[in-house]
């Protein structure tokens, strides 16, 4: 096995903890309308997507969802609500300016840009990071190839020496295709111990 050169790490379900219940809480407060109203909207009918890619932009989102629904939402009432989807993990955070210290790493998000505002502003490790691939900034998302491809970009280190993290089957699935080494999250106790088999003690 070759001596790892980088990490690219997610951000949701990794370094964040994630709370979309607490989104469609807020917004039946805020609208008065189901949670099920906005969740086709981001899902069925693929608002999440475009805001995911740059497609859609935190001002357009709110006046699109204004219009769709005939309600008063402002750019701030929509990202009060929709930054209640994620909170900063204060462990994993430490973990990755420890593993940052050791190796260059960079971020490979599928996020939007009030996701990724709100990271910079609370996770500290980003200060360390080498790069932040972000999927509205590439206008691709995981697990697409193009996605792997930019990230890799950002971070300056080739596809078989860069240890890829991601809590999704499907990206990890996606990375190990674009020729990453691929590891699955599911805790920071097995990230340890899969960590150490790369000499890498955090």
């Amino acid at each position: 096995m070759k001596p790892l050169k980088g990490i690219l790490m997610d951000a949701g379900g990794v370094l964040c903890r994630l709370h979309e219940d607490k989104v469609y809480s807020a917004w039946e407060a805020k609208t008065g309308l189901s949670a099920e109203t906005l969740r086709t909207e981001l899902y069925d009918r693929g608002l999440k997507d475009e805001f995911d890619r740059g497609l859609k932009h935190p001002a357009g989102v709110a006046l699109f969802l204004k219009y769709r629904f005939e309600i008063e939402l402002t750019r701030q009432d929509w990202a009060d609500i929709w930054n209640l989807a994620i909170s900063m993990d204060a462990e994993m955070d430490a973990l990755a300016r420890g593993l940052a210290a050791m190796l260059p790493t960079a971020l490979a998000s599928t996020t939007d840009p009030l996701h990724h505002a709100k990271m910079r502003d609370e996770l500290t490790c980003l200060e360390l990071f080498r790069g932040q691939g972000v999927s509205y900034e590439f206008g691709e998302i995981k697990p697409e190839p193009g996605f792997y491809r930019r990230a890799l970009e950002k971070l300056g280190t080739p596809a078989g020496e860069t240890l890829f993290i991601d809590d999704l089957e499907q990206n990890v699935e996606g990375a190990s295709e674009a020729g990453l080494i691929a590891i699955r999250f599911t805790g920071i106790g097995r990230l340890k111990e899969d960590l150490a088999r790369f000499g890498l003690l955090v």
